[in-house]
């Protein structure tokens, strides 16, 4: 006699645990190069912001350094503190943007805006000394930003990521 058919289990899974929905699947749409592009300049960002901001942490008693800029060593700490922290959670943001969290997007345009105050606050603190070295980063958030919220690539990418 021929065998009858297995039930459906409850969950979408058919026996033995196989996916029986495809839309159960994970996709499998390749990541846009724009995309994979900007998560490794995003991850690239997060590494030299930790660098830069362990770099002045050592360096924050220099006196070359202080005489220089014109700020107190505990100026210099507290945006060292924050650089090194805005370094760390840039670089898991980069991580979520590779793995298509679409929050990711988001953190990447609110990233962008702490950016910018963080620029603003280097050009009060420094009296306008080499400002424009720290709008490249506030350019490159900014680029990153308006390609992961604009670019239909991008949005068709994140928009097919299943939400948890």
């Amino acid at each position: 006699a021929a065998r009858p058919k297995p039930r459906p289990h409850p969950g979408g899974r058919g026996p033995a645990g196989m996916i029986r929905d495809v839309s159960d699947q994970p996709s499998t749409e390749a990541r846009p190069f724009g995309v994979s592009f900007l998560s490794v300049l995003v991850l690239a960002a997060g590494i030299l912001e930790v660098i830069s901001g362990v770099f002045l942490l050592t360096q924050r008693a220099n006196e070359s350094i202080l005489s220089a800029t014109d700020v107190t060593a505990s100026q210099i700490t507290t945006f060292a503190v924050f650089t090194t922290m805005l370094g760390v959670i840039v670089f898991l943001v980069g991580l979520a943007l590779r793995n298509r969290a679409n929050w990711a997007r988001y953190a990447v345009a609110g990233l962008a805006v702490v950016r910018l105050v963080s620029l603003v606050w280097v050009v009060v603190s420094y009296h306008s000394i080499h400002w424009y070295s720290a709008v490249w980063s506030l350019v490159i958030y900014a680029l990153v930003a308006g390609y992961l919220l604009f670019d239909e690539d991008a949005q068709r990418y994140y928009a097919g990521a299943r939400t948890s």
